[in-house]
């Protein structure tokens, strides 16, 4: 059965030896299977490709995670073509008779258009992204995000910040479902949505979520689920009040303490039109070197083990704090992600109170 797929599928024992392909990785290559045993399919990696392969893949054993990722090959005439590698362990949890099991498809037109038309890609990610923060006093603004490593190098996540009419500062951080130019578009509308809601009067978090949603399915059949974060800075007063749309729970980390995870509640964008009656807001109060942490779950679920990376991110949120870090969101990323590439977008802003 392996044989007759049009892919190369290879099984590799939970060291990560590969000890079987099909006869595709033959055909492809050249190698003989005795070959590809002693020596493994690293050789053929392209040089460029191959640190970020190796990190990926030692990541892949130790986290026992599926692995998800792109990568160059070499052929018999010494040719390279794109391949995406794909691999997931089956077996028991004891490690009796697990196995890695993986394919390698080849992706090379597709890669090498979207190669073609990067400048286009960047600049429609850059539209959305690159709007420079609000100069306000007593606020500092700083932000993350990292592409996730598939082949679309596109996706659904966003941060944005802006001063409301009535001087008080909105910020808003989500994530649509999906990769592509597809997902980067419904973004686009997601983020620009909940801007215009914002703007509309002094509307609470909670209803500029509602509004949101509206719009998004205003002659639009087909609205894609998304997770948004919603909230307003009212410097006067030193407070900050938000709602959630099914993300993540923002961090607040105040000097000298251990960071927090804050009272998250909601329910998504894209799923109703008229949203279920979950969305709740929630307030604090900040003072002087306190910092607040919106993320998107590229950051924590990049291991597949989503406690072990909300861990780290409470760790280094403090310790950004601690340190005084120049740029806490790249600090955050950083020591979270470590040298992993993420499988998922990863957005991370960071909104530290002088």
């Amino acid at each position: 059965m392996a044989d007759a797929l049009p892919c190369i599928v290879w099984v590799a024992d939970l060291d990560g030896h590969v000890n079987w392909t099909n006869h595709e990785f033959g055909e492809y290559t050249g190698s003989t299977l005795k070959t590809t045993v002693d020596s493994g399919w690293q050789p053929f990696v392209h040089p460029d490709d191959a640190q970020r392969v190796a990190q990926a893949w030692t990541s892949m054993l130790a986290s026992k995670a599926k692995l998800d990722s792109l990568l160059r090959l070499r052929n018999a005439s010494g040719a390279f073509r794109w391949f995406r590698l794909q691999a997931r362990r089956s077996g028991g949890e004891s490690g009796a008779g697990s196995k890695w099991y993986g394919t390698l498809s080849d992706v090379h037109e597709r890669q090498t258009a979207f190669d073609a038309n990067s400048h286009v890609l960047d600049a429609l990610m850059k539209s959305y992204l690159a709007k420079p923060f609000p100069a306000v006093p007593g606020l500092r603004f700083d932000s993350l995000y990292r592409v996730a490593n598939t082949l679309e190098k596109l996706g659904g996540d966003w941060y944005d910040t802006f001063v409301l009419p009535d001087r008080r500062v909105g910020f808003s951080i989500g994530d649509v479902c999906g990769h592509g130019v597809e997902a980067a578009v419904k973004m686009g509308e997601a983020k620009h949505a909940l801007f215009v809601a914002a703007c509309l009067d002094e509307a609470t978090p909670v209803q500029v979520l509602e509004r949101a949603n509206e719009v998004l399915f205003l002659n639009n059949h087909h609205v894609s689920i998304t997770t948004a974060l919603y909230g307003v800075i009212d410097p006067a007063r030193r407070t900050v009040t938000y709602a959630s749309a099914g993300h993540h729970p923002p961090i607040l980390v105040r000097a000298n303490q251990p960071a927090e995870v804050l009272p998250n509640h909601g329910f998504p964008l894209g799923v109703e039109q008229k949203m279920p009656p979950f969305l709740r807001e929630h307030s604090f109060s900040y003072q002087s070197g306190d910092m607040l942490v919106a993320y998107t779950d590229g950051l924590i679920e990049f291991s597949h083990d989503i406690f072990d990376g909300e861990s780290r991110l409470l760790i280094a949120a403090a310790d950004s704090v601690r340190h005084h870090a120049e740029h806490p969101a790249s600090y955050i990323g950083n020591h979270v992600l470590g040298d992993t590439t993420p499988l998922d977008d990863v957005a991370v802003l960071t909104i530290t109170y002088d």
